[in-house]
């Protein structure tokens, strides 16, 4: 049975911040200085998002919700361990996701107050001493390492269960629908618009700030 569990804010969500992520590594990492101004702007943008999702984890649709994303280690083991009923949160989807977030949160926050002490410095980094700034900018010039690996961690799994399982997770979040029994999911359009303007004007100040 295919349920809708996933609404389409969300899903707009999800793509959205896979493209930012992706357009800060590959302009931060390119080593180009003419892509600071796209990396600076991806990273407003994911800072927009994370404010986003916080909202919609509290009063989003109903598996958006962050009571929905409680996990435990025994949990995780027995999901690989043996074959449990079809789940909207799978254990270890739940903890990578919960772990990437948290890292890309990390990773835009230190953005914030990082500097290169020559061209570029975040839209904060006037408001705090140059320790601050100093401990923020060595954050944000590793912690992009790790939230690599796990990226790499979630195509991987998404290969796995596409291939191995015949269980393609991507395409749920393109249609909003999993092979799960579930109580079908609303879309909240005023929620997500009230949601996404708090995300639009936590962004402008930081730019007018900046």
């Amino acid at each position: 049975m295919r349920s809708r569990v996933w609404d389409l804010p969300l899903r707009i969500w999800h793509w959205l911040f896979a493209l930012g992520v992706a357009t800060c590594l590959l302009t931060g990492l390119s080593g180009d200085i003419g892509w600071m101004q796209w990396h600076q702007r991806s990273g407003l943008l994911i800072i927009g998002l994370v404010v986003f999702r916080v909202g919609w984890g509290i009063w989003g649709s109903r598996y958006a919700r962050f009571q929905y994303y409680r996990v435990s280690v025994a949990a995780i083991r027995d999901h690989f361990l043996r074959r449990l009923d079809p789940q909207v949160h799978t254990p270890p989807g739940i903890a990578l996701a919960v772990a990437l977030f948290s890292l890309v949160l990390l990773q835009a926050s230190a953005g914030l107050f990082a500097t290169d002490d020559i061209f570029n410095e975040g839209p904060l980094r006037r408001y705090v001493t140059d320790a601050f700034a100093g401990r923020a900018t060595w954050l944000h010039h590793r912690v992009h390492w790790i939230i690599s690996g796990f990226v790499v961690i979630h195509l991987t799994a998404q290969l796995v269960y596409g291939l191995w399982f015949k269980d393609p997770l991507w395409l749920s979040m393109v249609t909003g629908r999993k092979t799960v029994e579930a109580v079908r999911t609303r879309d909240h359009f005023r929620r997500a618009a009230l949601t996404a303007a708090v995300a639009v004007l936590v962004v402008s100040i930081l730019v007018v700030a900046g």
